[in-house]
This record gives C-alpha cells, structure tokens and sequence, in this order.
C-alpha cells in the first residue's frame, strides 16, 4: 500500500513536471530581440548575398512575429522576417531588394496577412494601389454548372517619409476570402479544391509617384532570397490597363 502511495506520488510529480517543462520550452513570453549586430550577422549568415549592414527599424506584428527591414552594403533595400520559435529568435527570410510580398504569419487565417515592402528611395514612389482580384470563371463539377463573376477589391497606401512599410489587409477582404473558400469547399470538399479556388484569385500592385503617376520601381527588383519556416506569397506587378475599376 505504502508503494502504490509513493508510486501514485511519483508519477503526479513526473506529469507536473513534464507539464512545467512543455509550458517553459513552448509558452514562455520571447526575449528581447538581439541588438542592431547581431541581427545584421544572422541575416548574413542566412542568406550569404545579403550583404546587409544597417539596420532600419524592427517592427513587431505581434510579440512572436517581426519584421527586421535592412540597407546592405551595395544600397539595396531588403527585408528579413523573424518569429520566436523553440525558446528563440529564429530568422525565417530574407528578401535582398524590397519589392512588395505578402506574408502569411497564420497561412489559414486571412486577418493575420500583411503586405510588406521596402522601395528603394530612387524609385521615388508616393503611393501603392493594392488589389484582390478574382477573375472571372467557370467549373463544371458533375452535373452543375458554376459561374464566377469577377471581382476586384483595392487599397491605396501613402509611402510617406520611409522606405519600407506593412500594412494588414482590408477587413473587407478577409471577409471576401473566407466566403470565397467556404463556397468552393461546399462546391467540391476536396483537399486540392481550395488549392484550385486560390488560381482564380490573386493580388497585385500598382505603383505611383507622389503626382500620382504610373511609376516603374526597377531599383525594387530583380534580388535574391532564402526562406523556410513561414509562408510568403509573390504579388503581381500590375498596370492600369489591367485594372477594370480605377481606385478612386
């Protein structure tokens, strides 16, 4: 009797620290993010053609997830992207030039998306028009016919006096994306039919200068990148033309 009391003792102190240990590894609130130097080593180290040397601002999205924008020695204007994992800072990305990208901190939860960029101040931009379309459709899925109108959802975002920037997406498409899915799952409940509704709808970007010209931010492209551990999505660079709907 005396034993089944020590072992029932034993195992409850063995499951309280086993609970106590999970809670520390996995619960425990980040430390304070690494300084300017060793940010700009670990990017290096990361992605050895990044090249970067200045460090222009760390912005937290939420206390796990942090945008790190950089300036390499070449002048070119870069993003990194970190999230606290495993009890520490952990670099996920690095993108060498600056052009806009979505980034998906939860990839099945629309509201947790942000664009995210960094232009190269020779560009010269004033203002980003960002776009959710959904191009016009039709399935045939058995017996039934489906139609997709189009649609066309876009937000205009002043640059300001910085380089780079993030911005979550509109409410309003969220709203639109959560529908959209749920319609195409009750179409045809598939795992490959939500993977099948995302080719018909994208986003895109325009961009401007400050007298609201069409503008052409060559300085923004054509980098390098490495990535692994979180989810960034490619934007299109879009042209009035493709546009059927001006923002106002």
């Amino acid at each position: 009797m005396v034993k089944k009391k020590k072992y029932i003792i034993g195992l409850g102190l063995l499951v309280i620290l086993l609970a106590a240990m999970t809670y520390w590894y996995f619960f425990t609130e980040p430390s304070t993010l690494p300084a300017d130097e060793q940010l700009v080593k670990e990017i290096n180290s990361f992605h050895l053609q990044a090249d970067a040397e200045v460090i222009q601002d760390t912005i937290f999205v939420d206390e796990r997830n942090v945008l790190v924008p950089f300036i390499s020695n070449k002048e070119n204007y870069g993003l990194s992207f970190w999230t606290w994992h495993n009890k520490k800072w952990m670099i996920n990305s690095v993108n060498t030039k600056g052009n806009p990208v979505l980034w998906k901190i939860d990839p099945n939860d629309p509201s947790s998306y942000r664009f995210v960029w960094n232009i190269h101040p020779d560009d010269q931009l004033g203002f980003i028009d960002f776009f959710l379309i959904r191009d016009r459709g039709y399935q045939g899925i058995d017996d039934k016919q489906f139609y997709d109108p189009k649609v066309q959802m876009g937000e205009t975002v002043s640059l300001g006096d910085e380089s780079y920037g993030i911005v979550k997406i509109p409410h309003e498409w969220t709203a639109f994306m959560d529908a959209f899915i749920e319609v195409e799952m009750a179409k045809q409940p598939t795992i490959m039919s939500s993977f099948y509704s995302e080719m018909y709808m994208y986003f895109g970007w325009i961009a401007y200068d400050e007298d609201r010209e069409e503008a052409d931010p060559e300085l923004s492209f054509g980098g390098s990148g490495s990535s692994g551990g979180i989810e960034l999505e490619h934007i299109r660079m879009l042209q009035k033309r493709d546009i059927e709907i001006p923002i106002d």
